[in-house]
């Protein structure tokens, strides 16, 4: 297993690193196509060997059901991207909006941005853990200003120095976990271990605990874009290539979401459930209602879509607050589905503003009429982000709702539904505006590439299937890592 864990690091760095020193576009495609179809198989490897042995350590490696599920992630919308960024770079060159070098950096900087993704979801301390989240940050931001315009170094900016403030916070909350541990084991032991801190738990302070869990709670928060903290993420995933809006909505939001969750385990065994559970649902429920007014306010497709992502985090962060073992198994399902579903629907976006020409939403009219296949997939798309049966998203969001009516939390659970109701309408209201609507004039589109359907379909083909049965190996590992969240093994 440690040899796989060093494979999956090892990948993605080679493939970025190669990248940058060739030339002819279908070299770069080509190297790209096997590096990352290496890496996902890996992962895969990597998913299976924890299903079937359970966790595994090795030094500062260490992965357990918990961080599979996010390898999963990881492992679906690095290929999926990769391959639809395949058709739709070549398009961005070919019309001349990059350059051979820029296309050369798009490539050495995906790869790192896997690289670090990957490392967050495999290292068992802390502090590492809270540098490669900090990693994350580096390599991302060079993508969200990757055309190098004024639109996309104002997001970039924007995404630093937001993202800087919340990580400086959460490296504050880290050190005041660490403080505790050194009271109550001394300065002998591996500092921030994540497997002594869950030993040791219920000897740590509580008030500096707490005071630790908050610094962090906002420090990550921030990065998985959740309310108030989420300012950063609506530029970010407007300016940046389509490939990577996928990328940081699907699986960026939820490795935050996963630094989180891997300190809340450490701080619950000493903390008051009550206190961790009207903090989170409080954060979660805030996320969900301000997403409300900017979607139905919104005339930016990526935009809006980013912020479906704050309300799909907080629904995330929802059935991890309820904290039974069907939230928690929801909340990680949903994570998932929400990762294939938004990555899906920005690679569409993707599509439609490089035909249209904008991504002002006003203007782009007629999709079933000008692209009837993009028309329909987008459609198909909306409707399973917004949790349309019999799409995954329905599944999730109706067991994490269905966990809220079953621990007496009526209220909690009918306000959310009220609130997804919402943003349900608002959702459907621009699509049907898009789909539907009167292109006015004639818009001439172009082929769309093979590889971006390809990516598209099995983005969608994943959704359906899961809506409608849930694998038995999947459902098993979820159950496996709701149990690591609730403290078992």
């Amino acid at each position: 297993m440690g040899e796989l864990l060093l494979l999956a690091l090892f990948f993605p760095l080679i493939t970025g690193l190669l990248s940058m020193f060739q030339n002819k576009v279908v070299t770069i495609k080509s190297l790209n196509l096997v590096g990352s179809s290496m890496t996902s198989s890996v992962l895969a490897v990597i998913v299976f060997r924890i299903s079937t042995q359970g966790a595994f350590l090795n030094g500062l490696l260490y992965v357990d059901s918990l961080s599979a599920v996010l390898l999963t992630v990881v492992a679906a919308l690095g290929l999926t991207s990769m391959v639809f960024s395949l058709s739709y770079m070549e398009k961005e060159l070919v019309e001349g909006h990059i350059t051979i070098k820029m296309l050369q950096r798009y490539y050495g900087l995906f790869n790192v941005f896997i690289f670090t993704m990957i490392s967050v979801l495999v290292v068992e301390n802390l502090g590492l853990m809270w540098v490669a989240v900090e990693a994350t940050t580096l390599a991302s931001a060079l993508l969200v200003a990757f055309y190098f315009n004024q639109s996309a170094l104002e997001a970039a900016w924007k995404y630093v120095m937001v993202c800087t403030v919340g990580i400086c916070l959460a490296l504050l909350g880290t050190i005041l976990l660490y403080y505790a541990q050194v009271n109550v084991v001394g300065i002998n032991v591996q500092a921030l271990s994540w497997l002594e801190l869950k030993t040791i738990a219920s000897k740590l302070d509580p008030t500096i605990t707490k005071l630790a869990f908050i610094f962090i709670l906002i420090g990550y928060g921030t990065k998985a874009g959740l309310a108030p903290m989420h300012t950063w993420l609506p530029d970010a995933h407007s300016q940046a290539p389509s490939p990577i809006s996928g990328l940081l909505s699907g699986a960026l939001l939820s490795c935050a979401i996963y630094a989180i969750v891997r300190n809340l385990i450490v701080v619950q065994a000493v903390l008051n459930h009550e206190f961790l559970q009207y903090l989170l649902i409080g954060l979660a429920l805030f996320s969900i209602g301000i997403a409300i007014p900017f979607i139905l306010v919104q005339h930016d497709i990526k935009r809006l879509l980013a912020y479906s992502s704050v309300e799909h985090m907080g629904i995330v962060l929802l059935g991890i607050g309820i904290s039974t073992p069907l939230a928690i198994y929801g909340a990680l399902l949903h994570v998932i589905n929400h990762a294939i579903a938004k990555s899906t629907l920005f690679y569409l976006a993707g599509i439609i503003t490089q035909e249209y020409k904008t991504k002002h939403i006003m203007r782009i009219r007629g999709l079933i009429r000008t692209m009837p296949l993009v028309g329909t997939l987008f459609i198909i798309s909306i409707l399973a982000i917004t949790g349309t049966p019999p799409f995954s998203l329905f599944i999730s969001k109706f067991t994490i709702i269905w966990a809220s009516f079953n621990d007496g939390r009526f209220w909690l659970g009918a306000g959310v539904l009220f609130l997804l109701a919402g943003i349900f309408a608002g959702m459907m209201y621009y699509c049907l505006e898009m789909v539907f609507g009167n292109p006015g004039h004639n818009i001439s589109v172009g082929k769309v590439g093979k590889p971006a359907l390809w990516s598209i379909f099995f983005s969608i083909g994943l959704m359906i299937v899961t809506g409608l049965y849930v694998p038995f190996w999947l459902h098993t590992l979820l159950i496996k890592a709701a149990s690591v969240i609730m403290g078992g093994e």
